[in-house]
Order: structure tokens, then sequence, then C-alpha cells
């Protein structure tokens, strides 16, 4: 999904220390999602910034966030390394998400407005159209704008700032990658998730979310023993 080699924003210059962290970030999960790095497998924050052309700070940066959000491990003395995912752990992941979306689901239906319900449904036509062109990068982007739109709409400072911290949208990719469904399939689940939305109906609103989220990340879970890590084929 993310090239193996980061480069210059024509436009702009230099990447940001921020950006280039992100873009390290996303690199290093799908490679555990695509295989290229197993559990176990050592991190070198010296040895990515060498392969992926940039200096160390935003590799060290993107490791440091991907301990915190449990894609990695830090143990003594032998440095940071790929953790193994349980069932229960992944499970874990998406209730949470589906309670702090089903939320702002719910808020955002109370004051939606057309002009918002327009913007998402543009968000939602982009993704269905990248999904066509079996551009995954750009349809995970969008989908987490999608999702991103809805929580600004809800307007909950609180909330928002919670979900960006717990960093929701880089799940996106687990997501997707262990879905048994295709780009487009997945695009267009966003269509009734959006009808619900522009309900305005707040209950209704948030069951939708709810299982929007619940109901993509639990059937590929279940397949797998709760006793086993959790991969990606």
């Amino acid at each position: 999904m993310v090239n193996s080699e980061l480069s210059q924003d024509p436009e702009n210059g230099a990447l940001s220390r921020v950006v280039l962290g992100d873009r390290v970030k996303e690199f290093v999960i799908e490679a555990i999602m695509n295989g290229e790095y197993l559990p176990g497998d050592r991190v070198v924050a010296s040895s990515l910034a060498k392969r992926l052309g940039v200096s160390q700070a935003p590799v060290r940066e993107a490791i440091r966030d991907l301990v915190l959000l449990g894609f990695l491990e830090n143990e003594a003395f032998k440095g940071t390394s790929v953790r193994s995912f349980s069932a229960k752990e992944l499970r874990e992941v998406y209730t949470v998400r589906a309670a702090l979306e089903s939320l702002a689901a719910r808020l955002a239906a109370e004051v939606l407005t057309d002009g918002d319900v327009d913007k998402l449904h543009t968000t939602l036509d982009d993704m269905i159209r990248a999904a066509r062109e079996q551009d995954m990068e750009r349809m995970i982007r969008l989908d987490n704008r999608f999702h991103r739109t809805i929580l600004r709409i809800a307007d909950n400072s609180v909330l928002y700032q919670l979900w960006q911290t717990l960093q929701f949208g880089y799940w996106t990719i687990v997501t997707t990658r262990r879905s048994s469904l295709d780009l487009e399939q997945l695009a267009r689940r966003h269509e009734i998730l959006l009808q619900e939305i522009a309900s305005r109906d707040p209950v209704r609103a948030a069951e939708a979310m709810k299982r929007h989220i619940e109901d993509l990340g639990q059937p590929p879970i279940e397949q797998e023993s709760a006793d086993e890590p959790a991969r990606s084929h």
C-alpha cells in the first residue's frame, strides 16, 4: 500500500516530519499485514530509515507510536519487534471503536445539515471510484476521511481527541486486509451507514455505525482461535 521509498512532495518540498511519520507507520502496518514482517521480527530504526530513504527521527517517532497502538512491542535486551494479535485483542479494538463512533454518529445525526450530507456523499463517491480502480491506499484514506467527517460533525472535542489519540484510522488497514469482501464491497458498505445517518434519527444512526464496525471486525476474527495469533493472509 505504501511505497517502499518516501520522496519529496513536488509542490511543498520536503515532507514534514509528521507526514513522514504517518507514511512510515502505514508502511510498517502494511508490511505486517502482508506477512513481510512476522510476529517476533525486530524493527530497527536505522535499518528502516535507510530502506525508506528518510532520517531516523520520523522513523523513531513512528515506531514509538506503533508501540502505543499495539502493533509493535518493546522488550528489555531485545529491542522493538512485531507483536502477535490474539483474536480477543482484535475484538477489543473493534468493540471500542464501535462504541466511540456510534456515539459520534448519534451526535452527528442530531445536528446534520444538507451540506454535511453532500460532503459525505462526495467522499463516498470518491471512495467507490478508488475501489473500482483497485487503489487501496486512496480508498483507505477516503474511508478514514468519511469517518473523521462524522466525528467533526458530531462537534464533541473530547470524543474527537480521543478518537485521534487512539488513531483508529490505522486499523482500517487491518480491516481492509483481513476482510473477505473486495474493495468495492467494502466501500459500498458505507451507503447504508450514510443512509441511516442522513435519516437524522440518532438511534438509527448509532446502531448503523455499531453494526458497520462490529460486523466487519467480528467474522474474520471469530474464525481464528482465541489462543493463536491473528494473521493476515
